[in-house]
């Protein structure tokens, strides 16, 4: 006997199939969309845990350059590019201190002196008074840079100084400085406008800034000297103020460069004009060394440059008078990675001995 299976039946059948599946299809995308959300907030909360584990591990490393900084200062009164903290090698290796992989954190530790001091321009703030030592080191550092075919380059390094000198100076009823110097007014009428500050520089950048600062100034350093940097930081630096009086609110930049650190472009500045060509030679000097490449066979005592260089009594005056060998600013950037995540944290520190005669480094500046 055949069974009668009618067409109500099976139409109500055939509904109750289509919603089970579709009460299965929504059930399993609400359960792949629960797992993709918990998938996502682990992953986050690996991501965060990462990045604050990454942070905590530049951070150390900004604490070990201090130490590092400080056992080098009690240990010798000057500082060059043959000490550890300036030895890339070395400082490679010194993550394992602290029990990292040398592959997750890098330290590296700059001299800030050996840099043009941008503000030691003016010999005290607030004031007016140009620094014509470090007007001169400025005028040949510029001259060094600037194309001497003037059918191609008609910029002449004294006017930039001008207007540089303006940027900078304060209490002169804003006086415009030769021809080519530019106060308050100038600025203001650029599209968009500018503050002139009056005042010293707090970063490098501003000097881009500053009318007719030639743009391109760090192409023509790493094409005249085969260097690769990035950023015009490598040779100029707003830090090593000082002060002239504790009783009065004046500051000042020394504005002597470390010979022990300074890179060719700005030694040329400071050489003598004529002898800006011998600048590499004054580098190679420093890091020479011996047949095993293991020891540097020069030491970098005081007056060492003249077993480079011939001075005259004249020329040895001036240069004395704006170099030093030691430093007290130093500059630290520490990269962390963990996995994917990575952590890059910098610093600047100041070296001093603190009221007991002992050394120590405090951060002036921290750039996360």
């Amino acid at each position: 006997m055949k069974s009668f299976i009618s067409h109500s039946s099976m139409n109500n059948r055939g509904m109750a199939l289509l919603i089970t599946l579709a009460v299965v299809a929504i059930l399993t995308a609400a359960a792949l969309e629960l797992a993709r959300r918990a998938g996502d907030g682990a992953a986050f909360i690996k991501r965060s845990a990462d990045h604050f584990s990454a942070r905590e591990m530049a951070l150390s490393g900004i604490e070990l350059a201090k130490v590092i900084l400080i056992r080098d200062a009690e240990i010798g009164d000057t500082d060059s590019v043959q000490d550890i903290w300036a030895d890339s090698e070395k400082m490679l290796m010194a993550p394992l201190l602290l029990g990292y992989d040398p592959g997750n954190l890098t330290i590296k530790i700059s001299d800030e002196l050996g840099k043009i001091q941008i503000n030691a321009l003016l010999k005290e703030f607030p004031g007016h008074e140009l620094n014509m030592d470090q007007a001169l080191l400025w005028e040949r550092f510029l001259d060094i840079l600037i194309s001497s075919d003037k059918s191609f380059d008609t910029r002449d390094p004294a006017e930039i100084l001008n207007a540089l000198k303006d940027w900078l100076d304060s209490g002169d009823d804003n006086a415009i400085t030769g021809l080519s110097g530019a106060e308050s007014q100038y600025y203001r009428s650029l599209d968009p406008p500018v503050v002139c500050p009056n005042a010293p520089m707090d970063r490098v950048e501003e000097l881009f800034m500053v009318k007719g600062f030639p743009r391109e100034i760090l192409d023509a350093v790493n094409d005249k000297y085969g260097h690769d940097y990035s950023n015009i930081s490598s040779f100029f630096t707003v830090y090593g103020m000082d002060r002239t009086d504790k009783s009065a609110p004046r500051f000042y930049w020394p504005g002597r460069i470390n010979i022990n650190t300074a890179d060719a472009a700005v030694l040329a500045g400071i050489l003598p004009g004529g002898m800006e060509n011998q600048a590499p030679e004054l580098v190679d000097f420093r890091v020479q060394k011996g047949e095993d490449g293991r020891f540097f066979v020069n030491s970098l005592d005081r007056e060492w440059y003249k077993r480079v260089i011939d001075l005259s009594p004249k020329e040895k005056r001036n240069f004395d008078s704006i170099i030093r060998y030691e430093t007290f600013i130093f500059s630290v950037e520490a990269r962390a990675r963990i996995d994917n995540t990575q952590s890059v944290v910098k610093a600047v520190l100041r070296r001093e001995k603190n009221s007991s005669g002992k050394w120590q480094c405090n951060v002036i500046q921290l750039m996360p």
